[in-house]
């Protein structure tokens, strides 16, 4: 039977909010060249996203502390589990915002000092999510059900992958006050890049034989087939921005052939969005998709490829790129609106802090001697 209680399933998939909300903004912001009231209404979406990384905080570490069970079961829950990886990339998005919006009222030292921490903590927190994560895949004794199976688990992928969001930020700040750490900083950057990308690689293969081998997975976690561009809206940023450095510290004489590999992945961008469309028309025909914090899975990666083309459209400067990037953007907002609504109607109802409880240790062995029985 389920119950309420805002603590026991206080779901890790929260900060996927903080995610899409803090994405969202730093788009919106960059349009500010071009959109007079961009600037505000993107420091406004990023003051949010930053008040609600707080105020998702501390009932997350609450629970680590006072319900450490609920939170070892969630972990330990081949869906589930894959979104604790959301807290480091958070704070990783709280450092774009800092960089990107808030530095100019910060200072270049201060504001260097609070990325760098933020990218301190997606280092650690993703690496030891991905660890945790991949080995728990690997040391199961029973074949997972199919229906445990979909894109949740390229989460620690990604979020290797996303880590150089920040990163590369911290890497150009690092080439001005501190170059002879230049090329350390670089090197994190590109080493997590490879062990999110290659995870990515292996870990997608085993999702589309199960795509192949068996039916559609449950309608609740079709949104979960969203992560899958934020790969690609990852890949390009980092490749972009790495080479750009690169090239800054002489490491490359050019960082065109890396656009144009950039370039090359952003295409493969336009069939991913293509095809998740026609998996949610085709879902939406045959019932619906219910409303659930998965919903956040549509937004961030979605932020995350937007981000990427308009750094296409900046390179390659057309109409096309262009207007892909700022059609993208009104996807994007409609789809926050949407979902940030629902995300709130939730919270203040409940819904979203239903759970099972734990069974004592009595009612555990009272569970047993009946299961024995029916045998």
């Amino acid at each position: 039977m389920q119950e309420r209680h805002y603590l026991k399933y206080f779901a890790p998939a929260w900060f996927a909010v903080i995610m899409g909300t803090g994405g969202l903004a730093n788009i919106i912001f960059l349009w500010g060249n071009s959109w007079s009231f961009g600037k505000v209404l993107g420091m406004l979406l990023a003051a949010l996203a930053n008040i609600i990384y707080f105020i998702v905080l501390v009932p997350w570490l609450l629970r680590w502390a006072r319900y450490f069970e609920y939170a070892k079961r969630d972990l330990d829950h081949p869906l589930t589990g894959n979104f604790f990886v959301t807290m480091p990339v958070a704070t990783v998005i709280l450092g774009t915002n800092i960089n990107l919006i808030w530095s100019g009222y910060l200072g270049e030292s201060l504001t260097y000092a609070l990325i760098f921490g933020c990218w301190l903590v997606g280092i650690f927190g993703v690496l030891f999510f991905t660890f945790y994560s991949t080995f728990r895949m690997m040391r199961v004794e029973e074949t997972p059900r199919p229906e445990m199976i979909n894109f949740s688990w390229l989460m620690a992928p990604i979020a290797n992958m996303a880590v150089p969001l920040i990163g590369n930020p911290v890497t150009e700040h690092t080439i001005r006050l501190h170059p002879s750490w230049s090329v350390s900083v670089l090197s994190v950057n590109i080493a997590l890049f490879g062990i999110g990308f290659f995870l990515f690689i292996f870990i997608s293969g085993i999702v589309f034989v199960r795509l192949v081998n068996h039916p559609f997975p449950p309608a609740a976690t079709i949104p979960s087939f969203g992560i899958l561009v934020s790969a690609v809206g990852l890949a390009v940023n980092g490749i972009i921005d790495s080479a750009r450095h690169a090239h800054t510290m002489g490491l490359l004489t050019s960082p065109g052939l890396a656009n144009l590999m950039a370039m090359a992945i952003w295409g493969f961008g336009i069939w991913v969005v293509g095809i998740i469309a026609l998996i949610c028309i085709y879902q939406l025909r045959r019932g619906g998709i219910p409303f659930s914090m998965g919903w956040w899975a549509f937004i961030f990666p979605l932020a995350a490829y937007t981000i990427s083309s308009q750094k296409i459209a900046a390179a390659f400067v057309s109409p096309l790129t262009t207007g892909y990037a700022a059609a993208l953007t009104l996807l994007l907002s409609l789809l926050w609106l949407y979902v940030f609504a629902n995300t709130l109607l939730g919270a203040l109802s409940g819904k979203l802090f239903m759970g099972t409880p734990i069974p004592e240790k009595g009612e555990q062995g009272k569970q047993v001697r009946v299961l024995g029985m029916d045998r």
